[in-house]
């Protein structure tokens, strides 16, 4: 009787850290969709504080993709310590978890936006654990648009002899063929058919960008995608 009780506390244990987590990973979407930056602060403090964020694998990526976020909207140099905060986190759910896809597509996004403050020489250096930590999501999470679009965007933004224009739009097409409705996919592949300049193809999927409903989960990255659509479009003499 005692080890069946024992079991059933156990159990209600483990479905509260279920819960909390969905909870948590609510209100992160919910921030970030509308990129609320006194909101993810608060956020990011109360996971700081709670002891089950660094026990718990999923909530320790998920507490490194805040540091993330939250570093892509503000400015100055606090920047790139949230970025190395989010890498350091993010490398700590790895050794927690070698098999939570999660934790290597935020290590690796950290390293390619802390990959801005660096030289040319030093950044390549850091392109490597880039890619092992992209591969590892995209090998973990397979119907995850995100490392997809994030190794798209490797292939594509970095310089000779590593960019790969034609590798960048397969990458690109099968993330958006796996999330038809996010809208940064669609400006993300126009960027890259500008580069390559395809204006035809880009004038194609900016205009897509600006026809398209936004993203419920992504409203402020949606809407300032729209605007670069149409600068986009309007510069070069496209109608929209």
């Amino acid at each position: 009787m005692k080890k069946i009780l024992l079991m059933g506390i156990l159990l209600m244990g483990l479905m509260v850290v279920a819960a909390s987590f969905d909870e948590l990973w609510e209100r992160f979407v919910e921030i970030r969709s509308y990129q609320d930056t006194e909101a993810m602060k608060t956020f990011i403090e109360e996971l700081e504080n709670d002891p089950q964020t660094f026990e718990d694998v999923r909530i320790l990526a998920l507490y490194a993709d805040c540091l993330r976020e939250y570093a892509n909207w503000i400015e100055g140099d606090a920047k790139k310590e949230y970025y190395e905060k989010a890498r350091k986190y993010a490398e700590e759910a790895i050794e927690m978890d070698p098999n939570y896809g999660y934790s290597y597509y935020v290590a690796g996004a950290a390293i390619g936006q802390l990959a801005q403050y660096e030289g040319i020489v030093k950044s390549l250096f850091m392109l490597g654990d880039f890619d092992k930590y992209i591969k590892k999501a995209m090998e973990l999470m397979p119907d995850n648009p995100f490392p997809i679009i994030a190794m798209a965007m490797r292939y594509r933004d970095t310089p000779w002899p590593f960019k790969d224009f034609e590798k960048s739009e397969e990458l690109f097409m099968k993330a958006i063929r796996l999330d038809p409705k996010y809208v940064n996919a669609y400006l993300e592949l126009a960027i890259l058919y500008d580069k390559w300049k395809k204006y035809d193809n880009a004038a194609r999927y900016y205009r897509k960008v600006v026809t398209m409903p936004l993203h419920p989960n992504f409203i402020k990255a949606g809407e300032k995608s729209k605007e670069e659509a149409k600068e986009w479009l309007e510069e070069h003499g496209y109608g929209w």
